[in-house]
Order: structure tokens, then C-alpha cells, then sequence
């Protein structure tokens, strides 16, 4: 699809959403003398509801519909009030009587087909589903021929390699490029053809010039390294790489038929597979270390361990110039040259293959030369074709199908006219959705479309961490105390000026122990002075933590020290379930330093960690704990902030607007209701 072609679309869809609009948010219905009062419950809950205390906006909701029961409005808002702090089923429950009385809007009605869905547990398995083809060659000054190889950064941008061009073309979260590069004054690639890219960083395969570039996310240049030759740190065509999480580059050097261990500045580390790489190409390293080559000349994939011995070979006997691979789960997918795509299954040793496809036309197609294939977070899969000078790009067929979900978590009115929004964007399977563009978002208000001011990037609130530390106020956490500390000072050690850190003490009550700050020395004496007490609610703690995060920005995590003991009285007034919930809503993972996982209490901690994204760490843990900080900084804040200024003349104030955000993302549209009152 031509940039023309995909800018028509853009603006089709955007039309559509405008001649839909109305009617989909509505102002606040009349209100007879005796209802008047509903009202001013209804203003007092939305004002609640926007500073994240969700027990004070429900029961003014509630009170609102004692007043007036066919107020939509409480009803709309009772429900995200009841999901944002993790009552699901109640959030259901206030939909569905909506729907029941035939006053559910479209916006709402998606709200309701998400929740179902993420209650009934759809899973992301979905098969692959044709989405679209990125033409190289009607991309004008962002143009590329013969794409090599692919990437996908931990924003969702995707980078293409192409090899005739010489340039890398960044491609954002719905497929236009954003950026072109090639290089620096005197220091332009070349002819590259592989890709590698792990945080910030970029590394670049120049098999035409027989060096390795760096680059940053942004495209700017930053190093270079390698010349002409045999010997270690030279090259003869290198063609694939990979730059690992412990800071080595492994390098397919496929002139010289061997795979290059090197520092990231190009120090010489390492030979591997001389004398059983032939033509080595694609290479990829999984999660434990092992080294998956592509080698091209013999047919194969070649795995090495993480000290480059050699372990086997995948083979497979349709094969005929294997190129490049991508690891995803436990399944291996293969982009041959000549035979297009294979897929292999590590757990039941078993093939199969992707050599054709129906396009958006029904027409079926095949590849030409598949030399590259690549996945994101969404499980959609990307495939260099190099002769056709295109992109394919393939989708779970589930999320080509849906619906986004969005939620307003809350609106920022205090500064009006300027008016803020904070936004969370996810697909149906709760999987928050990364980088959509500024230019896919649109605000209405009062069903007029409103100038977007601004897409706040979250990026700079990304470099700082906000932390809840619950400490079970139990007799074997205090004699534990030397254990606890050892486990939790690697996290407190690392404690930067932007960071923010609580410690609360859970017992019968939930107290602050320390309040949000940043000194390692006031934590650990706050929690060595605990004086033990019999219970533990420890849920109402979880609770209270997570909730102390809500007006972070940036990554927010919990981390839980528990002693494993069974307690009656852990879970009374707050149900793991709720616990679990409240916390997927707003994206913030629970850890669990336990002291012990024998009882049913480290069941339900392991349980809540696996469902939250958060881990379990049996403590002393062997040095696992010392992960804790990279862990919590890899979880993101992906929440999207939104600000447009009010044009509505409030002519004394205290009039209702009616505000609904639109997203778009792929074939996605997603919609949300919310609204404020003009001070």
C-alpha cells in the first residue's frame, strides 16, 4: 500500500469517526426539583473519580442514581470507577443494566464487549491475518530497495534495514515512516543488511563496507568499528547480528564462514563455528544464551551455547537458502530465500509452513525472497521480501477484528481552559498498545472536534521509578531482618533523585512506615524498628500500596515482604482476585520477596506476581533479587497525555462538557467517554 493509498485510509477512517460522532456523548439530561441533588452527587463523584479516590466517586455515583435512577451518566462512570479499582464484575454488572434499558452508546457498548472478554479469558493465540504491504518505493524522500533486515524497538517502531538505498527507514506504530538515516558526514552506510537493537541502542551489519555502525534510537550516529580482512574484529560480509542484554554483539561474518564475538566497541572476544559455518547469516540469542545461527551454505540451523560450543542442528528438508530466523515463545520462524517461510515448534519437533497468503484483494500471494521476519509485542509479524522491495506485514486476526479499549483515567481541569487527559490505551487482551502517533489521536468536545495541543512523551518520565515496599509486621519478618535487608538493598542501592520510594508496615492496620522519599538508610531503619504483631492484612496493604501509586508517572511496581505464614486475616477485606485486578487496570506488577513457598499464603503470592507481571522470589534467592531494579524499569509507563484547550464558554461556569477520545491504531479505532465541569 502506497503512502497515498494509506493516507486516503487514514482520513476515511477519521471521516467515519466524525460522522458518527453524534450523539455518542451527551450533556446532563434535565432535572426536575426534586432531582437537582443528583446532580451535585454526580459533579462531587467525577471530581473523586479524577483525583483517583475511587470509594468516594462510587458512592456518590450510587447516591446520584438513588436520586435519579435513569441518570446515565453516575451509571457510565460507576462502572469505570468499579473496573479502575479492580470490581470487575461490578463494573460489568452497571453496563449490562445499561444495555438492559437500551441506553448503551456505541463507546460504552465496546466497553462492555472488552470487559467480557477479558472476564471470560480470551487468549492471544490467534492465527495470522494478512494487514498490509510497505511499498519501498512510494515512500519518496523515505524510500528504500531491497530490505535485508528487521527490527522492532521496545516502543514499537519499526526499523528497516535496506541494502541498495543504504539507509534504515523507522516506521511507526500504524506504518509510516517517522525517520530516515544513513549514517554521519563521511561515515554513511554503505550497503547494510542486518539489524540488531536493544534499548537505545542500534547496531547495524555494513556487508558492503565490511564495518558495524551504532546508532541511537533517534538515528543519530554514535561508533563504528571493523575493516576488510580475516583477522579477529575484521570482516569479509557480515551480514547478521545480535547485541546481547549482558552487552556483547555477536556477529555472523559470513565471508569468512564464522560467527565474531565482540565487545560493543568491537574488541575481538571470540571465534565460533569455524569449520562448521558455512555462509552463516541470520543469527539470534535466546533467553538462555544459546546462539541460533542461520547457516545459509549447508542448509541449517546451527545452535551454540553461550560459550559457543557446538549443540545441534535444526534442519529441515525443504530448506533451500535459509537467511535470517526470529525466536518467539517456543516456536522458531525461518526466512528462506527461495522457500519462503517455515515455522518451528521446539516442543513437538515439528514443522510447518507460510508459503502463501491472501492479500486486503482475496488475491493469494507468495513471497519472492523472504530475507528477514520479525515480531512485536502485539504478536503481529513483519517479513522483509527483498526482490519486491516491501514490507508484508501480518496481525493476530482478533486484533484486526476488535476494537481498542480505552479508558479516561482521569481529567485535569484545574488549569482551564487547558485541559488534560490521562489515557489508557489496550487491545482485547489487555496489552497496553505502545507509540500511537500524535496525528492518530482525536479529541471531540460537545461532538466538535478540538485542537490537539499536545501528546506528552512519556519517555522522560520513563528513566524514574515510583515504588510501594509492603513489609509483613510479622514475629519471623522481624527475626528475618538480616535476610530481608541482604535481598531487598541491591533495589534500595540503586535509588536515583527522580525515584520515589514508600514503605508501608501491614498488620492489623496499614501504616507508613516511611513516606515516599529516596533515602536507603531511613528505609532499612524504619523496617528494622517494626514491633511484630499476630496479624497480617496483608491485601488491605496491597491495596493501600498500589493505590499511593496511581499519581505516579512513570514505572510503579510493589514489592511485597512476606514471611509465607498462612494468615487468616491476609485477604479478608481485599480478595487476591480484587488485588490482581486493581493492579492490571493500572499496570502496576507486584513483586514478592517471601521468606518461604511452602503454604497456601505463597500460592496466592505466586499467583497474584504471575498475574500482575510482577515475580516471586524466594528469599535468600541466590542473587536473583539483585534484578528487581531492571525488572520494575522494564515495565513502562505506556498511559498516553493528552491536552487540548476548551472552547466552550462556560458563561459563569459549572457547565457540563461531554469530552470523547479517539485512537487509532492499524485496523483498530478505539473510543472513550468522559467529561468535566467548567470552574
Amino acid at each position: 500500500m502506497g503512502r497515498r493509498t494509506q493516507t486516503k485510509l487514514f482520513v476515511s477512517v477519521l471521516l467515519l469517526g466524525i460522522l458518527t460522532q453524534a450523539g455518542w456523548s451527551e450533556p446532563l439530561p434535565n432535572f426536575g426539583l426534586k432531582e437537582k441533588e443528583a446532580r451535585t452527587f454526580f459533579k462531587r463523584g467525577l471530581a473523586y473519580y479524577n483525583k483517583g479516590e475511587f470509594a468516594a466517586s462510587r458512592e456518590n455515583f450510587i447516591r446520584a442514581l438513588s436520586i435519579k435512577p435513569d441518570f446515565v451518566h453516575p451509571k457510565f462512570f460507576l462502572s469505570e470507577a468499579y473496573y479502575l479499582s479492580g470490581d470487575w464484575q461490578e463494573s460489568l454488572s452497571e453496563l449490562e443494566q445499561l444495555e438492559s434499558s437500551n441506553k448503551l452508546d456505541l463507546i460504552s457498548k465496546n466497553r462492555l464487549d472488552a470487559l467480557r472478554y477479558r472476564l471470560g479469558g480470551g487468549n492471544r493465540r490467534d492465527n495470522l491475518e494478512y494487514y498490509k504491504s510497505i511499498m519501498g518505493d512510494d515512500l519518496r524522500r523515505f524510500r528504500f530497495r531491497n530490505p535485508a533486515d528487521l527490527a522492532v524497538d521496545e516502543e514499537g517502531y519499526l526499523y528497516v534495514v535496506s541494502f541498495d538505498t543504504a539507509n534504515i527507514v523507522k516506521f511507526d506504530a500504524n506504518g509510516f515512516p517517522v525517520e530516515s538515516f544513513k549514517g554521519s558526514f563521511g561515515r554513511n552506510l554503505e550497503g547494510p543488511v542486518g539489524i540488531s537493537i536493544r534499548g537505545k541502542s542500534i547496531f547495524i551489519a555494513d556487508y558492503a563496507g565490511d564495518k558495524i555502525y551504532e546508532f541511537d534510537t533517534k538515528g543519530s550516529y554514535v561508533n563504528r568499528f571493523g575493516s576488510t580482512g580475516k583477522d579477529p574484529g575484521s570482516f569479509h560480509g557480515p551480514v547478521g547480528l545480535y547485541f546481547t542484554k549482558e552487552g556483547f554483539l555477536y556477529v555472523s561474518d559470513m565471508g569468512n564462514n564464522r560467527i565474531q564475538k565482540l565487545s560493543r566497541t568491537g574488541e575481538p572476544l571470540q571465534e565460533i563455528g569455524v569449520g562448521v559455518l558455512k555462509q552463516p547469516a541470520g543469527i539470534k540469542v535466546n533467553n538462555r544464551g544459546e546462539i541460533f545461527v542461520a547457516d545459509r551454505g549447508n542448509k541449517r540451523l546451527v545452535v551454540f551455547d553461550h560459550e559457543g560450543n557446538y549443540l545441534k542442528e535444526i534442519v529441515n528438508p525443504s530448506f533451500k537458502k535459509p537467511r535470517n530466523l526470529s525466536i518467539k515463545d517456543n516456536k522458531i520462524v525461518v526466512a528462506d530465500e527461495t522457500a519462503g517461510l517455515f515455522t518451528y515448534d521446539s516442543i513437538s519437533k515439528t514443522w510447518s509452513g507460510f508459503d502463501n497468503f491472501r492479500d486486503s484483494k482475496n488475491t493469494v500471494r507468495n513471497f519472492d525472497q523472504a530475507f528477514s521476519v520479525t515480531f512485536d509485542y502485539t504478536g503481529s509479524m513483519f517479513v522483509a521480501d527483498f526482490n519486491r522491495h516491501r514490507i508484508e506485514s501480518f496481525s493476530p486476526k482478533g486484533q484486526l477484528s476488535s476494537n481498542l479499549d480505552l479508558i479516561v483515567e482521569r481529567t485535569i481541569s484545574s488549569d482551564y481552559p487547558d485541559i488534560s487527559l490521562v489515557v489508557h490505551a489496550k487491545d482485547r487482551h489487555g496489552v497496553p498498545v505502545k507509540a500511537i502517533p500524535r496525528n492518530s489521536f482525536r479529541i471531540y468536545e460537545m461532538d466538535n472536534l478540538a485542537p490537539l495541543i499536545g501528546l506528552t512523551d512519556m519517555k522522560k518520565y520513563n528513566n524514574r521509578v515510583s515504588v510501594s515496599i509492603v513489609a509483613e509486621n510479622s514475629q519471623l519478618v522481624s527475626d528475618s531482618y538480616p535476610t530481608i535487608e541482604k535481598a531487598i538493598r541491591p533495589f534500595l542501592s540503586e535509588i536515583r533523585a527522580e525515584d520515589n520510594i514508600q514503605l508501608l508496615r501491614s498488620g492489623k492496620d496499614t501504616q507508613t512506615a516511611y513516606p515516599f522519599g529516596k533515602s536507603m538508610y531511613d528505609i532499612l531503619k524504619a523496617l528494622r524498628s517494626f514491633v511484630p504483631e499476630e496479624e497480617s492484612q496483608i491485601g488491605k496493604s496491597l491495596q493501600k500500596g498500589i493505590t499511593d501509586l496511581l499519581d505516579s508517572l512513570g514505572p510503579r511496581a510493589v514489592i511485597a515482604i512476606v514471611s509465607g505464614k498462612d494468615s487468616k486475616a491476609a485477604f479478608t477485606q481485599f480478595s487476591p482476585t480484587k488485588i490482581i485486578r486493581f493492579a492490571v487496570a493500572h499496570d502496576i506488577p507486584i513483586y514478592f520477596l517471601c521468606l518461604g513457598e511452602n503454604g497456601e499464603s505463597a500460592s496466592v503470592y505466586k499467583e497474584i506476581a504471575e498475574k500482575t507481571g510482577g515475580k516471586f522470589l524466594t528469599i535468600p534467592s541466590g542473587g536473583t533479587e539483585k534484578n528487581l531494579r531492571s525488572w520494575i524499569d522494564s515495565k513502562k509507563d505506556r498511559r498516553y497525555l493528552l491536552s487540548f484547550k476548551s472552547r466552550i464558554n462556560s458563561n459563569g461556569g459549572d457547565v457540563y462538557v461531554p469530552v470523547v477520545v479517539e485512537a487509532i491504531f492499524r485496523n483498530s479505532n478505539g473510543k472513550a467517554e468522559t467529561g468535566f465541569f467548567t470552574p
